[in-house]
């Protein structure tokens, strides 16, 4: 018969996965993070520069699609990235994934993961063309999330040109915005 085992209130608790993940990434100078920032953030846009670039090559159209969706949702990713130099990947997470943005952040990285997916699976090009549209719409959406009343300048904006005929169109997105 073995005895329960008592837990020592006093140690250190197990480390979480959060707290692992953190130790990873090592402590920076601010110039550290702010030249980390610059070499991701120039790094990512240009891939995505370079993708944009593919679409004039002379390869066949399909190519040129596929090889533009690569280094475009890469270059994204990249970029993103980059934030995490200056304020923290964890930071950086907590603030993709708050309540205000939440849906917004992960519709957009789901719609780059649809893009990449179907750039390289070799579909028709107006596949790829629409997902990279809708993405570059939710990207849209996710980044005026942290410009105060960015959301509803863009809905004002729809509501005055694309939306003018039928403005009460964009009341119920303006309740969430």
């Amino acid at each position: 018969m073995s005895l329960p085992t008592i837990q020592n209130p006093f140690a250190p608790a197990q480390p979480t996965f959060e707290d692992e993940m953190c130790a990873m990434c090592p402590s920076m100078t601010y110039q550290q993070r702010l030249i980390g920032f610059c070499v991701c953030c120039g790094c990512g846009y240009a891939l995505s520069f370079m993708g944009t670039l593919m679409l004039l090559s002379k390869d066949p159209w399909k190519k040129r699609v596929t090889n533009f969706a690569i280094l475009y949702v890469f270059g994204n990713f990249i970029a993103i990235a980059a934030t995490g130099f200056l304020i923290g990947p964890r930071r950086q997470c907590k603030k993709m994934f708050s309540k205000t943005r939440r849906f917004a952040c992960i519709f957009w990285l789901l719609m780059l993961v649809v893009t990449f997916v179907l750039g390289i699976s070799g579909v028709d090009v107006g596949w790829v063309l629409l997902a990279l549209f809708i993405q570059i719409c939710a990207g849209i959406w996710y980044s005026a999330s942290y410009i105060p009343y960015g959301r509803r300048m863009i809905i004002k904006l729809f509501q005055g040109t694309c939306f003018a005929p039928c403005p009460q169109a964009c009341d119920p997105v303006i309740k969430h915005a």
